[in-house]
This record gives structure tokens, sequence and C-alpha cells, in this order.
């Protein structure tokens, strides 16, 4: 349940969609994201310590996943998952689109085993580049998938199948079914968007949702081994009552059929 607060009134240059996805460069969105959240030490919305995190996600997956195989980092982002997985796997490569992701992440997710690089998952030729580099891998990817535009799914569906190659494991946890309507509780509650989502919804970065039937369409040459519904948590402070920020979640763990 979402505690009604008094915050200061600040004007509104325009109301927010969050269903309508402007035509944007995603890349340079979150480059202009991250660059901005590096420079100025921005929180960020859904950023958790990996017991709220990945400690979750890992009992799901972690018996299904060679260890013989590297495991992408998909989407990194400043790389807190990524450095609790490195305890684990005995070989990490974290990768994200923005260039400033991957700064913060070496800066301040470093270990001997993990690797930091950029990606462009829209541009399947990075993807196969990768692959011939380290072979078949597997993935990990929290919430990597769900802004990217209806669109443009099938191409970001394309790199993951390329770099999990025949027997690479995915495991993602993406936004779920009714996560729109709680951001947009937020919103309505707040009377605008918390600073957190307003911090990326600035760059015209929206939020979408995955379904296991969705799965399905973008991966029809996969299995789903496992999957079902959870929440994300953070740790940032939006004066919630009971828990804090918890959106739906979807999760899924898949590999070629």
């Amino acid at each position: 349940m979402l505690k009604k607060v008094i915050l200061p009134e600040r004007q509104l240059e325009e109301d927010i969609d969050l269903a309508e996805r402007p035509d944007i460069n995603i890349a340079s969105a979150w480059e202009n994201y991250w660059s901005k959240t590096y420079n100025l030490s921005n929180p960020i919305l859904w950023d958790s310590n990996a017991e709220k995190a990945a400690a979750l996600d890992l009992p799901r997956f972690k018996d299904l996943m060679s260890p013989q195989l590297p495991l992408i980092d998909m989407a990194c982002g400043n790389g807190t998952q990524t450095r609790f997985l490195a305890d684990h796997f005995p070989r990490l490569i974290g990768v994200d689109v923005a260039q400033s992701a991957v700064e913060m992440a070496q800066k301040h997710n470093s270990a001997p085993n993990i690797e930091y690089r950029t990606l462009d998952a829209l541009k399947p030729e990075q993807a196969t580049a990768l692959h011939v580099e380290i072979g078949d891998a597997n993935i990990y990817m929290r919430t990597g998938f769900h802004h990217i535009s209806p669109e443009h799914r099938d191409r970001f569906a394309q790199s993951l199948k390329i770099l999990l190659g025949k027997t690479g494991i995915l495991y993602l946890i993406e936004l779920g079914a009714g996560a729109t309507d709680y951001l947009n509780s937020l919103i309505e509650l707040y009377g605008e968007p918390p600073r957190e989502l307003a911090l990326v919804i600035e760059h015209g970065i929206r939020p979408g949702d995955i379904t296991e039937e969705k799965i399905k369409d973008f991966f029809p040459d996969c299995e789903i081994l496992d999957s079902g519904e959870d929440f994300l948590y953070s740790d940032a402070d939006l004066q919630l009552l009971e828990g804090g920020f918890k959106i739906p979640t979807f999760y899924a763990v898949i590999k070629h059929k």
C-alpha cells in the first residue's frame, strides 16, 4: 500500500504518459542517463544491494548454467549485481550500451574475474563479434529488455540468441504485468514523477512489460525451463509504506531447444 505524502510543489513542464514512447536513440538516451548519474551521483531507481536482487535470482539458474561458460551480465549498469555474481561464477563479462555505466562499474565493482565492456544489443553484429571471441555464453539480464521499443525487440532478442549459441542459458527478470500501473500510481501519489523516476524518463526512456507469451514469441527456438512472478526492490527512499519500492516482475530461465 502506498503512503500519501506531502511534497513541495514543483511545476511540471508537461504531463508524463508512461505508455507513450518518444522516438529516441536508446543508446544515446542511456549514455546521457548514466553520464549524468555518474557525474552528479544521482540516485538510481532500480539500484539495490545484491541481497534483494541477484542473490534472490541465483537459486533459479545457478545449477542450470555450466560454469565452463562465461556469464554475461547484460545491461549491467553500475555493476552492483555483476560484482555479486563474480563470487559464484569463474568468469563474468558485464556489458552495457552506455560507456559511462561501464566506467562506473569498473570504478566501483571490479574484481579479478570481471571484465566490463560496451555492447549495443540492438546491433547483432556486435553480439556476433563477441560470440566469435568467447564462444557460447550464459546470460544474466535484469530489466534490460522491457524498455526497448516493441518494434526493436526482435533485434535485441537476436543478439541474445547469438550470444547463447547452442549451449548457453539465459536468465532474465523484467518488469511484468502491472508494472506500468504501479509506476503511474507513484506519479499520482506524488503529483509528479518521483525524482528517481524523473531522472530516467527525462531522457525519453519508458518502461514496458514482459510476459511469458512475449518470451515465447521472441525466442521460438528456445524452451522455458522455469518462469514465475516476483518483485523488483530498490534502495531508493520513495517514502512508501511497508517495504519501499516494490514493482511487479516476471522471470524466466531459457535455453535453446
